[in-house]
């Protein structure tokens, strides 16, 4: 249902004023109306309500339409004012209408008033519409104003078409040295140095053509001293399209231009120590192959005589010597072939580490299970079940998985002779752990031998250190230095869990390898 008209009257004559409200019945238009005859009335009816159109008299006794319409101009409030009278000559309502009054109607012909009094509704709304839009984007622009002259990290200002400029916030007061009053003198031209001078132009350039240019400069402040800018310059048109001028926002980005260069000698430093760190690296590797080769060839010779000639002795004379002497030449013996035992496993720990890889598939149950056979077959006395799952397969250097599967096998088959009867598994899983493991494929060695305390598995993969004796446990304490040399290599991880007496598990991954 349609909001009805409010309508304020001023009109002496009842009559008269229900003429008014005939036109508006027989168009089928609802109103509220108030007939108001003195100007005490009508102020009253001002200040207490509010009304979409005002229809007077021209002339009464006590009051009158000009008066009236004074009376309405000073209130400050937007509301049609029709005069409709009985007797106005064309002159009186042509003045009505230049003091103010929107239209006149004679009382005689009322035939234009409904649509007078629409038509002023009408008007009336849309130019309220319009200053309330004006209003918002007045006040708008005013708060974006006081933002912009606000912001003082940032210099804003606005250029004319040529880059003189125009307006000038804090920010820019700041970062150039000017005061507004002298900032209004310049040119963009002027922030320049005369050696890029030509670059001020380039850019707002760029922003005609582009109607965007954003670039790092070098500008000049008042003082004449420099500083690292960057600088935004967009183009600004007219509803017509006709450029007005250019907006332009600069950073002053000294400090990120000098830390950025610090960063730049300090990364050329770096590279220069790696460079000079890698040549020593290199010589030290080229010393220690140097040694290896020396260690290789100058003690390994002794000791092969050494236990070649303990075995000689003992062959030959153990007739002749008492129990002691010959225990002595036995200690000799596995001495010897313990110390020529740690050097091949040094060697081959070192050739491991430089050896040329050769990637291609790898089938790890077959290795498994090769090895598994050559196990059983130096120990037929022992009750050993091997599980070795199928498809295990990888992609990497055969003949380093080979070596690394062999030392966690023999690892596992050598930790697990004390007990009668033992277990090693060979598997995989996918790992679903929240960690950098999560996903991947991991490949274990279980046994349920000796096991370790887990406090210490940290020391399993270090050279040399041992979590059991060599006399309960023999072996050179590489073998598993050697694994994780070789997993590494490949980008793999490697780690393991024990329990004393409840076994061992030895895990690594393999880079790419997923389900």
């Amino acid at each position: 249902m349609a909001k009805p008209i409010k309508i304020l009257i001023i009109e002496d004559s009842k009559i008269d004023a229900s003429l008014i409200l005939d036109e508006l019945e027989a168009a089928g238009i609802e109103a509220e109306t108030r007939r108001v005859e003195t100007p005490e009335d009508f102020e009253q009816a001002l200040a207490e309500e509010s009304w979409d159109v005002i229809c007077s008299d021209y002339t009464m006794p006590r009051f009158n339409a000009l008066a009236a319409l004074k009376i309405l101009q000073q209130s400050g409030k937007d509301i049609p004012f029709i005069i409709v009278s009985g007797s106005i000559g064309e002159d009186l309502a042509v003045d009505a209408l230049h003091r103010g009054a929107d239209d006149y109607l004679m009382k005689d012909n009322l035939a234009r008033l409904v649509p007078a009094i629409q038509k002023e509704i009408r008007e009336t709304q849309e130019r309220r519409a319009r200053q309330k839009a004006e209003d918002l984007l007045k006040e708008t622009e005013n708060s974006y104003r006081r933002l912009v002259e606000g912001v003082r990290d940032y210099g804003i200002f606005m250029l004319g078409p040529e880059g003189n400029v125009l307006t000038w916030n804090i920010g820019a007061q700041r970062i150039m040295g000017y005061p507004s009053d002298e900032a209004l003198k310049t040119n963009f031209a002027d922030f320049y140095t005369q050696d890029t001078a030509a670059e001020s132009e380039q850019a707002l350039q760029t922003a005609r053509s582009e109607d965007r240019s954003e670039s790092e400069e070098e500008l000049v402040r008042q003082d004449g001293s420099t500083f690292s800018s960057h600088n935004v310059i967009t183009s600004v048109y007219n509803e017509q399209g006709t450029l007005t001028g250019f907006s332009v926002i600069i950073r002053d980005i000294t400090e990120r231009k000098q830390a950025e260069e610090k960063i730049r000698q300090l990364t050329e430093e770096l590279e220069q120590r790696v460079v000079e760190r890698t040549a020593q690296l290199e010589q030290v590797n080229r010393e220690l192959e140097s040694f290896i080769h020396s260690v290789s060839h100058d003690l390994r010779a002794p000791l092969r005589n050494l236990v070649h000639l303990s075995k000689l002795l003992i062959a030959d004379y153990q007739d002749h010597l008492d129990d002691r002497s010959i225990e002595k030449l036995g200690f000799i013996l596995e001495s010897s072939q313990a110390a020529m035992d740690l050097i091949n496993a040094l060697l081959e720990l070192s050739r491991i580490s430089h050896a040329d890889m050769a990637k291609r598939p790898v089938d790890l149950t077959r290795f498994a299970q090769e090895i598994s056979g050559n196990l059983k077959e130096s120990g037929p006395q022992r009750n050993v079940t091997f599980a070795i799952a199928e498809g295990l397969a990888v992609q990497g250097d055969p003949n380093l998985l080979n070596i690394a599967l062999r030392n966690l096998l023999e690892n596992a088959w050598k930790f697990t002779a004390p007990h009668p009867t033992a277990r090693i598994e060979v598997g995989s899983f996918i790992s679903d752990d929240a960690t950098d493991t999560g996903g991947k494929t991991v490949y274990y060695v279980k046994d349920d031998g000796v096991g370790f305390d887990s406090a210490y598995k940290d020391k399993l993969f270090q050279p040399f250190k041992r979590l059991h004796s060599a006399e309960e446990f023999p072996g050179t304490g590489i073998g598993l230095a050697t694994v994780q040399r070789i997993i590494h290599r490949h980008g793999g991880q490697v780690w393991a869990e024990g329990e004393i007496e409840k076994g061992a598990t030895f895990y690594f991954t393999m880079p790419g390898q997923a389900s």
